[in-house]
């Protein structure tokens, strides 16, 4: 029964890791489920192990998207202070709304944001391209086009090479202000549901800021590690990492992100895009099948 148990963590931590550093997402959305309805395992002691492959994923696939430069640091610390405030939201309005109210409101949302990716939709698609790096004056973009609105200072314009398309990707992020409206209310609402910030981040990073999905997928991975390394020493704290199944469940977590790291910049855009709209969609079930008490749902 143990080598049953452990092969199926194996495959498990390897499939998360693999699409959680495709998509961005951190692999803990697959883990928690898997690991609650199908081997049984404790539901706060399934949260931790996320926490720790979600640690693990984006620590495999850090190096890669900061060397490939997919991963717009600036934008990630940008939108960090978001997301830091979006955990404070959450907690403190926990009890002023019925969850399942929220995973029903949540779920309408997701299918949205499926059903664009899946009909190709992408609001960055008539970004002005930006000058190579090479060719900018100092301060940024000529004519201050970039990161208009007061942002220019932070330059959080980027580039990135392409493999699966061959040239030079450039762009922009715009609509910063919304963007980070938007971050703070979903990621409040994302806390409150139990799903990674990267289900949140990644749509409203490509859909409405105009990161290349690529882009957007890198800098999401760099934010989950930063703020799932606090959740993970928080549930550690409180007993509820099992070192006999997150060791081994963050292994492979780690060696499918790494997979999944290297694949990013060689598939198709529109590929990738199939599969968040895919993955959004089984996530959004998830949600309505919660709501009605189908399924368990985070302890609160």
């Amino acid at each position: 029964m143990d080598v049953f148990f452990y092969g199926g963590l194996a495959v498990t931590g390897f499939m998360a890791g693999l699409v959680g550093a495709l998509l961005g997402l951190g692999g803990g959305v697959f883990v928690v489920p898997a690991l609650a309805l199908i081997f049984q395992v404790p539901f706060l002691t399934a949260v931790g192990t996320s926490n720790v492959a979600v640690v693990a994923t984006s620590t495999a696939g850090a190096s890669s998207y900061v060397r490939s430069r997919l991963a717009n640091i600036r934008l990630g610390l940008l939108l960090l202070m978001s997301t830091t405030v979006a955990a404070l939201i959450s907690s403190l309005g926990a009890s002023y709304l019925p969850v399942w109210v929220l995973r029903v409101l949540f779920a309408v949302v997701l299918v949205y944001v499926a059903v664009t990716m899946l009909r190709g939709g992408r609001a960055g698609a008539s970004s002005p391209p930006v000058p190579s790096t090479a060719t900018l004056p100092q301060g940024g973009p000529p004519g201050g086009s970039v990161e208009a609105g007061g942002w220019r200072g932070w330059e959080l314009h980027g580039s990135y090479y392409d493999v699966a398309g061959g040239s030079v990707e450039h762009y922009h992020p715009r609509n910063v202000r919304t963007g980070m409206l938007l971050s703070l209310l979903a990621g409040a609402i994302a806390g409150l549901l139990g799903v990674g910030g990267g289900l949140v981040q990644v749509p409203v990073m490509h859909l409405l800021m105009g990161v290349p999905l690529k882009a957007a997928t890198g800098t999401s991975n760099f934010m989950i590690g930063l703020t799932a390394t606090g959740a993970a020493f928080v549930r550690y704290s409180h007993g509820d990492v099992n070192p006999l199944i997150a060791a081994p469940t963050a292994l492979c977590v780690f060696a499918g992100a790494r997979v999944g790291a290297w694949l990013v910049p060689r598939l198709p855009t529109s590929f990738l895009r199939r599969i968040f709209g895919w993955v959004t969609l089984f996530i959004a079930a998830l949600m309505v099948l919660q709501a009605v008490g189908l399924l368990p749902a985070p302890a609160k």
